[in-house]
């Protein structure tokens, strides 16, 4: 049996929240995490944790999930980060690189952080880990942007 190329997966929130709601691309994200084809390393970047906590408050707020199911949700999220996740630490070397990639890309100030720590993660890994980084988000502009920014998107 051929054994699959080893990638590691930096999920941006679109990405990591379709984990824990069931929208388009949950099963996909779900693959790719943990599936036998899956990545054999997640990364997201150290804001990703309060940014994924935020987003599943606001969709209570927003009627998406019932109020009654955000603890239980936040709770997953909390296990799933310790236990699946590599952080990547949110330096002011990634913020400037967030602030030049805004400049180079229209993308939003949390997405800019999404990528400069996907380049971030990248140079963490180079020698340690043989395989590629590969970027997964479900906006348009984050993704055109990681591709020029020679990142494999799986799906896209």
């Amino acid at each position: 049996m051929a054994r699959k190329p080893k990638f590691a997966l930096y999920l941006d929130i679109s990405a990591l929240l379709k984990l824990f709601i069931e929208e388009d691309g949950s099963g996909q994200v779900r693959a790719l995490a943990a599936g036998p084809a899956g990545a054999d390393l997640l990364l997201v970047s150290r804001l990703g944790f309060t940014e994924a906590s935020v987003s599943l408050a606001r969709a209570v707020h927003l009627g998406r999930i019932l109020p009654a199911q955000l603890p239980q949700l936040l709770g997953s999220l909390q296990d799933y980060w310790d236990q699946s996740i590599q952080e990547v630490e949110l330096t002011e070397g990634v913020l400037e690189d967030a602030r030049q990639l805004a400049q180079r890309f229209p993308l939003r100030t949390y997405d800019a952080i999404h990528l400069a720590s996907a380049k971030e993660a990248r140079k963490m890994l180079q020698g340690v880990f043989e395989g590629e980084v590969h970027f997964l988000a479900f906006d348009r502009a984050m993704v055109k942007a990681a591709r020029s920014l020679r990142f494999p998107v799986p799906g896209h």
